[in-house]
């Protein structure tokens, strides 16, 4: 995991830098600092005094933030609000200084920030990410410049905005905020021991990108070490072949593209009998609609075939990790199956809008919700992701949970439980991380159930077995 801090006092080109670093190296952008201004906001219209510690905590008592990703754009909605319009008023940075000085304001963010950060390739800015928020991430800096240089950039951006503002009350809130956030009780800002410092005062925009780029690919081994991004790390796109990209880039087929889908399905369908076979049970209940998600526990590369193959007669939409892709014969069937690469760790909007292409036309989409394999081996899930939750609920779909009863081996005997098919209705309209999770329970739920479907018919079988071989 690759995780990028960037501090320093305000002005000092944090974000815009953090932005195309992330941008650069296909990683996540977390705008920790929106998110405090989004929480100073959502108290300043409320009638909630930003420096007011206890009407703050109460105020948390009915508050959830939602950082979704809109065009590649974070938005953080609040209580449902989208407060991303009004973050950048001159206004909000003295109400977000003030109330991130609270220690109760701190702690909810920086819960959230270490959350994301323990399963997304993310960079992150703020003023104190490297000393507080992560203090393990594996690259550090400390950005700064000039009080009068900070001041400078902040006037010019607010004039291009068509704002009237004064350059000496600009450049004595910089001031004034540098103090206040160096001397502030909990996490002031200050350089972590192992950042490297940066002083942007006389930097193009240019030069800080490739100052932090080449201090990330000294500290995690580019060369080695390739994170999910859409192109390998440190890899332009010129660099790849233009097949690979092509592979990479289509997300959607038309219906029409599938003739070698079909002749693959009928031509493979045998061999998968043999080599892995699988009893489906409660088939029936995979063709009571017309289109909507299939979830499924996941244990191999091969137990994918077995749902394509059994329920995906005339096209298949399966959502495949994007390396796959990168494979000339791997990522060509892919391609020409019309599986949607996605980027794990990412909000890869992409992908997310192939799939609401894929389920607006009544197809049939299937996802693993555990994001990844179960490499264990047990029949105990791994927390589920909401990605299968939101999707269901955005695009009004059913949901079919699948269960196998075990690992897929060679020449074992498998059985695959598919449950009753079943909707998110009383969570559509959605819109908070904590109605997502409550959806996702629901989901979750559902494959309790079919685990117990499934071991139920298991044992069955045992006993009848067992009771024929005392006759």
């Amino acid at each position: 995991m690759i995780n990028i801090a960037i501090d320093g006092p305000a002005g000092a080109g944090k974000s815009t830098i953090a932005k195309a670093v992330a941008k650069s190296l296909r990683i996540i952008y977390l705008d920790t600092g929106a998110m405090y201004r989004a929480t100073a906001y959502f108290a300043l219209q409320n009638n909630i005094a930003v420096n007011d510690a206890d009407a703050v905590a109460k105020m948390f008592e009915n508050f959830n933030m939602d950082i979704v990703y809109e065009d590649g754009a974070q938005q953080i909605l609040v209580n449902g609000l989208n407060t991303t319009p009004y973050l950048r008023e001159h206004y909000m940075s003295k109400a977000a200084s003030d109330i991130s000085a609270l220690p109760v304001v701190r702690y909810k963010m920086v819960d959230l920030q270490r959350e994301f950060a323990k399963t997304h390739d993310v960079v992150l800015d703020g003023r104190d990410i490297g000393t507080f928020v992560l203090p393990d991430a594996n690259c550090k800096f400390f950005m700064t410049a000039t009080p009068e240089e900070r001041a400078n950039r902040r006037y010019k951006e607010l004039l291009e905005k068509g704002q009237e503002v004064d350059y000496d009350t600009l450049l004595k809130d910089i001031i004034q905020r540098d103090y206040n956030d160096s001397h502030r009780e909990v996490a002031p800002l200050k350089q972590a021991d192992d950042a490297v410092l940066l002083d942007t005062t006389n930097m193009t925009i240019d030069q800080v990108i490739e100052a932090v780029k080449k201090v990330v690919e000294e500290k995690v081994k580019l060369e080695k070490n390739e994170p999910s991004g859409l192109v390998p790390f440190g890899k332009p796109s010129s660099e790849i072949p233009p097949e690979t990209m092509k592979r990479i880039k289509t997300y959607y087929k038309s219906p029409k593209g599938f003739g070698l889908y079909r002749f693959l399905r009928v031509l493979l369908r045998p061999l998968q009998c043999i080599l892995w076979p699988t009893k489906v049970i409660n088939k029936e209940n995979a063709f009571k609609f017309e289109g909507g998600l299939y979830l499924c526990n996941h244990y191999s590369t091969f137990d994918s075939l077995i749902p394509i193959f059994t329920m995906f007669k005339k096209e298949a939409h399966i959502l495949a990790k994007y390396e796959l892709f990168f494979n000339p014969l791997a990522g060509g069937i892919l391609h020409k199956m019309g599986a949607i690469p996605v980027r794990r760790g990412e909000a890869d909007t992409e992908a997310v809008k192939a799939v609401f292409r894929v389920l607006k036309d009544d197809k049939k989409l299937l996802m693993y919700p555990e994001g990844t394999r179960n490499k264990q081996g047990t029949q105990d899930m791994a927390e589920l992701k909401t990605g299968a939750a939101r999707f269901a609920i955005k695009m009004k779909k059913p949901i079919v949970a699948m269960v196998y009863f075990r690992p897929t081996k060679t020449f074992h005997k498998n059985y695959l439980y598919v449950g009753e098919p079943f909707t998110l209705e009383e969570f559509y309209g959605a819109r908070t991380n904590e109605e997502f999770h409550e959806a996702t329970e629901v989901i979750r739920r559902h494959f309790d159930e079919a685990r117990e479907g499934v071991n139920a018919y298991v044992e069955g079988l045992k006993k009848k077995k067992s009771k024929k071989d005392k006759k």
